[in-house]
């Protein structure tokens, strides 16, 4: 017997630099989503003298993510194969967190129910002003910055917000009050605007 597929959704939670794999476990617990698991996953890279990273190298030498980007493709491709539908499959991304799910996103023939942006940045745009990069743009986009993050300018979410606007894709964006932080308002908004089943 074929049992039917989860309905539940399911956020895959993705540090910031020299975070870890409990980073963001407090998120469940304080937002309390309902029909919501949470899974947590950790940058490859060793940060020195501690902590993760989903990047490794300079901008003169260039920069590997290669182990990131499998840590996500294994990860998606093991949900769907314990019966979550990909439009039930979301990514959290803090800070470089963030980076990692747009830069990820972009280059995928496939499509989940969104990605949520805090704090992000796009390290590569010009793989992004190129539509022909672009394989499946059916993935909503949901980008949070504080006004006042004098670590990541918000200016680099509104860039972002541009970028996915001219690509096609379903975005939205809210600049909030703070700074380097993943805000109060982030569940409300998060569920009112991308939340959602389809």
């Amino acid at each position: 017997m074929r049992y039917p597929k989860s309905k539940k959704k399911i956020i895959i939670a993705i540090h910031g630099w020299t975070g870890n794999v409990n980073s963001l476990k407090s998120l469940s617990k304080q937002w309390k989503l309902p029909s919501t698991t949470w899974f947590f996953i950790q940058g490859p890279y060793i940060v020195e003298p501690e902590g993760f990273s989903w990047f490794k190298g300079n901008n003169h030498d260039g920069w590997e993510y290669e182990k990131s980007f499998k840590i996500l493709n294994h990860t998606i491709e093991n949900l769907i194969e314990n019966d979550y539908l990909p439009k039930h499959i979301y990514m959290l991304g803090f800070s470089q967190g963030a980076c990692l799910t747009m830069e990820f996103m972009i280059r995928q023939k496939f499509s989940i129910g969104g990605i949520i942006s805090i704090s992000g940045f796009i390290k590569n745009k010009s793989y992004f002003k190129r539509p022909e990069n672009i394989f499946n743009n059916d993935t909503r986009i949901l980008l949070l910055h504080g006004e006042n993050d004098h670590i990541i300018d918000s200016k680099e979410s509104k860039i972002a917000y541009k970028l996915f606007l001219d690509l096609g894709y379903k975005t939205d964006i809210h600049i909030f009050k703070g700074g380097h932080k993943i805000p109060l308002e982030a569940k409300k908004i998060i569920q009112e605007k991308i939340f959602t089943d389809i």
